[in-house]
């Protein structure tokens, strides 16, 4: 049988250590929100980042404003 459980991150042991006590199997997902981005993805990233930054430079592309940003959200 198999139960998923959402647990938020600072309850994340107190439940593992339950599944432990009856000798369950426990199998760990994070969430993709609440996973820091890998070294690759960071690097990634990064590099996309920089060429923007060198297209803007060049007059290649326009690159939005904070207020353009902010009002996204």
């Amino acid at each position: 049988m198999r139960i998923i459980i959402d647990v938020k991150p600072q309850h994340r042991n107190l439940f593992i250590e339950m599944a432990k006590a009856v000798k369950a199997k426990v199998q760990i997902e994070e969430e993709e929100k609440d996973r820091p981005p890998t070294k690759e993805e960071f690097l990634d990233n990064l590099e996309r980042s920089f060429r923007q930054a060198e297209l803007h430079s060049q007059g290649k592309i326009q690159l939005s404003t904070l207020k353009e940003f902010l009002d996204e959200l």
